[in-house]
């Protein structure tokens, strides 16, 4: 009922402007191509519940093909070693892309010269950032890791920066 009050609705809107615009114009031969097009807005008025009760959305959604909501632990896909080759490839890749990131980052926001960075991640989500920083470079711990801590959503103590202070000496961490 209500689909039809609103299509009476939409045609009364069309005719009513229809006929105000069929006022103002002149006499001329573009009034026959107003018409024409008005005529047009007064059929598409008409048909578009019809279409929309037709619903062709429902019928093409009962033949979509869709991927489960959750994979259960025994499913074929989960156990599938290729499946699982593909997930660490990805996760491998995604660290590589991580340890660049933060690399050119560190380069940009701050005088670091000599420095390596590696990202642990785990599930598909970053855990930690280690960055190894020789012992002569100047640095602003508390500050670098305020900014990667906000840039990535990680808490200060996932970023661990870390002084190297010769090949016997072995490392200073800072967290």
């Amino acid at each position: 009922m209500e689909t039809i009050h609103t299509v009476m609705l939409n045609i009364l809107v069309i005719v009513f402007l229809t006929t105000i615009l069929d006022l103002l114009l002149p006499e001329s031969s573009m009034r026959g191509y107003i018409k024409m097009t008005m005529g047009f807005f007064v059929v598409l008025t008409i048909l578009q519940p019809i279409v929309q009760m037709a619903a062709p959305e429902a019928i093409l959604q009962q033949w979509q093909l869709s991927v489960p909501a959750s994979v259960g632990e025994n499913s074929l896909a989960v156990q599938s070693p290729v499946y699982e080759q593909q997930q660490k490839e990805l996760e491998q890749l995604y660290t590589e892309k991580l340890n660049g990131q933060v690399y050119s980052l560190l380069l940009l926001t701050t005088e670091l010269e000599n420095f390596r960075v590696d990202c642990s991640v785990s599930d598909q989500c970053l855990q930690q950032i280690q960055i190894w920083v020789p012992d002569t470079e100047k640095l602003d711990c508390s500050r670098i890791q305020q900014a990667l801590s906000g840039y990535y959503g990680l808490n200060t103590d996932q970023i661990i920066i870390a002084r190297e202070r010769g090949a016997s000496d072995g490392l200073e961490e800072h967290e």
